[in-house]
């Protein structure tokens, strides 16, 4: 059985919150007897680094110069690298035109595609206009074609309750399946460092993310030696981005530590005692699983995925940023409140987010490619 992985980017070349799930999707399908996986991305890993995968990877397309505005450029390449493998299943996370790409082929040749919503944007045209700029031609041809796979797609697979509801709403069908984010946890929560207690950040700069409003948190912050604030993630090299970063060293209560990896996040998480979420939106962000699995309390302003955190006891969803402040504040002063929503949100996290979802969609795959 040979199945088609498709991405913008492998994690080892281009880490973000769907390459991470993809990849780890993607392990999990190579260890299956008789199933071989082909991962195809625009960014790639080489040299000993591919060549130590248990999987093949091929580079279709290229983020150079111009054509870095958008993945339409890489149609024809993966096309073409589909047409050769004749895979027997196709799976895609986040809606652009490779989804559309990928549907118009699985239709054609009769196999099943699994397209995987990666953000509640996937299901909102709404994001695009954030921030209008010289890329928002592109985005939205991304966004209609991957409109169009999604209409197209065999299988459409939500990480929310809520997201099952867009797509109904939006599209007028149900999820094949909800398959919620999964990762490798620890057998036990890690005990925490002495010291000022750290506050932690974990994202790539984009709108999105609002990275400015951690920086503000940090700095109303000053006056208390008793906080550590971290930030972690990768830069934009975006014009509007470069007065954020040249404000965040003169922050003398914050470090930066720029893109880091995997086992260095799990790290982080393990010794911070707070995790700050600012996004506007999400779909459903593996840094909260990484705290919840090694203690962080997350604290955010917007995202709150099903309501699950405030419901369960596992989190906070601040709703504004001073309200997001005075939580700070309050739990800082607080050790035996933090250690039991740190205990609640372990819990949940070995219950819902286990690597034993991530073998329940690799068998809903197989399953499904044995069919035809």
């Amino acid at each position: 059985m040979k199945i088609c992985i498709v991405a913008e980017g492998h994690p080892m070349a281009h880490m973000g919150g769907a390459e991470y799930q993809t990849g780890l999707l993607t392990e999990e399908l190579s260890r299956r007897k008789g199933v071989s996986v082909t991962y195809l991305a625009r960014r790639v890993p080489s040299g000993a680094q591919a060549g130590a995968l248990p999987y093949e990877v091929r580079c279709i397309g290229s983020a150079a110069g111009f054509r870095r505005r958008a993945v339409l450029f890489d149609a024809p390449a993966l096309r073409r690298a589909l047409a050769q493998l004749r895979p027997d299943a196709i799976y895609q996370q986040a809606k652009q035109s490779y989804t559309a790409v990928c549907a118009h082929y699985a239709v054609r040749a009769g196999i099943p595609f699994f397209f995987h919503v990666a953000s509640d944007a996937d299901l909102d045209h709404r994001w695009i206009s954030l921030h209008l700029s010289l890329n928002t031609p592109f985005d939205i041809v991304e966004s209609l074609s991957g409109d169009w796979g999604i209409r197209h797609a065999s299988h459409v697979v939500v990480q929310t309750a809520r997201q099952g509801e867009m797509l109904r709403a939006k599209f007028g069908r149900p999820p094949a399946a909800l398959v919620r984010n999964f990762q490798p946890l620890p057998t036990a929560l890690p005990g925490k460092p002495d010291g000022p207690l750290q506050v932690l950040w974990v994202a790539n700069f984009k709108d999105v993310k609002r990275p400015e409003l951690f920086v503000d948190l940090a700095a109303s912050f000053a006056d208390r030696r008793d906080l550590q604030f971290i930030m972690v993630g990768r830069p934009s090299a975006l014009r509007r981005f470069a007065p954020l970063m040249r404000r965040i060293p003169t922050v003398a209560n914050l470090r930066y530590l720029g893109e880091q990896p995997i086992d260095k996040v799990y790290e982080l998480m393990g010794s911070a005692a707070i995790h700050v979420n600012t996004s506007s939106f999400e779909g459903f962000p593996n840094t909260f699983i990484q705290a919840w699995g090694r203690g962080a309390v997350v604290v955010s302003i917007a995202v709150d995925p099903d309501g699950s955190m405030e419901s369960g006891g596992i989190g906070y969803c601040a709703g504004s940023f001073e309200r997001l402040r005075s939580r700070i504040a309050d739990l800082a002063l607080a050790p035996d409140r933090r250690r039991a929503v740190a205990d609640r949100a372990f819990a949940f996290a070995q219950q819902h987010h286990s690597l034993a979802a991530g073998k329940m969609f690799a068998d809903l795959i197989i399953d499904a490619a044995a069919r035809i």
